[in-house]
């Protein structure tokens, strides 16, 4: 005799491009995802914002019943027409789930049964994503056969060696400042935490991942987290409760994380160290998303880097660079020219470090090539290369004609590929921003 299963069903009332009126998915997950992202088990017609989370229907601990927890600030969810959730309710078989954007509705109904069927991983545009993959593997294969004159080794990029460093943060601590003033100060220790890389430029900057250093950034935090599940002294924790002392408290007191970090040599020298409050630290947090966590009895709020399935725009935010460095590195920035010339199937070089702690091996080399942009305006670069942890921060560097360039940061692996292809931020992002930095000062 099968085993009795306890899932839910959800049926489609109105049709977007996702789904038709009448379609059925039936899940047995604990957690179910609905909104706008990739990875959502239901997923809805973008729209004017980026693309998040609406709500998760969770199980509750009994194996039996259910639960809908809002997750995002914008989009109000109403069960059977009654009006405004607040942010979680308890679901009854039969419930309509309506949410307050989208016209297409869902019907919820819970089963106890073993007639379960995954209809859910019918996913059309998994078929579309691996054919995309596919075509864009055989392109690169003839453009870098034709491009073979480019391709840059080694001893190309050995003479930027010295200018590679690893990056390694040493304490965090968080303020409280009202207007302006600082008020408290918490701190926590910075032993046991990731690492990644750093290269200094022939312009006298210094350039990482911004989740290097802020690398609660890129944590892979799961949205239906309990915070009072966290540790005290969690990174991960320190970041939520102050994003949700921002969002809660007036513009004029305000919760800050500061940053203490350092660059170290191959050997395990120290060579500078950096606050990431600093003036000259220059960040862009224009396109971060802020994730709404909830419970039943209040929300949490969450910044991100985290990138997007359909809108790659938020892997521009993955970037930290300081002006006015003591020393003039030897790592060349690429030029908006030599940009807009890098095509697919062009050869690369990463230069990184491996998480294997300081003075355990030196820096490495590894080969890779770019595969395709994410967009021709925000030219966020997609490339495959065999690297791991550590790697992030580092230079991606291309030959142009006999110099080595720098033509992007290494960011975060793709998700959606199983780890494949890698993303780049472009440096594209410095040139703009310190373009920004200087309309601002005049």
């Amino acid at each position: 005799m099968k085993e009795r299963k306890h899932y839910i069903s959800l049926t489609f009332k109105g049709s977007n491009a996702w789904h038709h009126h009448g379609k059925r998915q039936k899940l047995t997950e604990r957690i179910v995802n609905i909104g706008e992202t990739a990875d959502c088990d239901v997923r809805y017609e973008a729209g004017d914002w980026q693309p998040e989370y609406y709500a998760t229907i969770i199980q509750n601990e009994d194996g039996k019943s259910w639960r809908i927890v809002r997750r995002s600030q914008h989009v109000s969810i109403s069960i059977d027409g009654k009006g405004t959730i607040g942010y979680a309710h308890l679901l009854s078989d039969g419930d309509l789930i309506r949410f307050d954007n989208q016209p297409m509705a869902l019907y919820f109904h819970s089963h106890d049964d073993d007639r379960y069927d995954d209809e859910s991983k019918t996913n059309p545009w998994q078929w579309v994503v691996a054919g995309l993959l596919a075509v864009v593997a055989l392109m690169a294969v003839v453009l870098n056969f034709m491009g073979r004159e480019a391709r840059i080794g080694a001893e190309d990029v050995e003479p930027i060696e010295e200018s590679v460093y690893l990056v390694k943060v040493d304490s965090v601590c968080r303020l409280l400042l009202i207007d302006g003033e600082q008020q408290q100060r918490w701190w926590l220790k910075g032993d046991g935490l990731p690492m990644g890389t750093a290269f200094l430029t022939t312009d006298g900057k210094m350039v990482t991942a911004r989740h290097c250093v802020e690398y609660w950034l890129g944590a892979d935090l799961d949205l239906t987290t309990k915070v009072a599940d966290l540790a005290d002294d969690d990174i991960v924790r320190w970041a939520i409760e102050t994003e949700t002392f921002n969002q809660t408290h007036p513009s004029d007191t305000v919760m800050r994380l500061q940053v203490w970090f350092s660059l170290y040599d191959f050997m395990g020298n120290k060579k500078y160290s950096f606050s990431s409050t600093d003036k000259r630290v220059h960040i862009n947090t224009e396109k971060d998303g802020i994730f709404m966590l909830a419970d039943f009895s209040q929300s949490y709020y969450w910044r991100s880097i985290r990138p997007y399935f359909t809108n790659r725009e938020m892997e521009l935010g993955d970037i930290l660079w300081i002006d006015s460095i003591p020393e003039q590195g030897k790592v060349r920035l690429a030029s908006i020219e030599q940009l807009n010339e890098v095509k697919s199937g062009t050869p690369l070089m990463i230069c990184g470090y491996p998480m294997t702690g300081i003075g355990d091996k030196r820096m490495t080399f590894t080969e890779g090539t770019i595969r395709r942009r994410a967009s021709a305006k925000k030219e966020n670069l997609f490339f495959e290369s065999n690297i791991n942890h550590g790697f992030s921060g580092g230079p991606v560097l291309m030959k142009a004609g006999s110099d080595v360039i720098a033509i992007g940061v290494v960011s975060r692996v793709d998700s959606v590929s199983s780890g494949l292809y890698k993303w780049a931020v472009p440096v594209s992002e410095i040139h703009s921003g310190a373009k920004r930095h200087s309309q601002v000062e005049n």
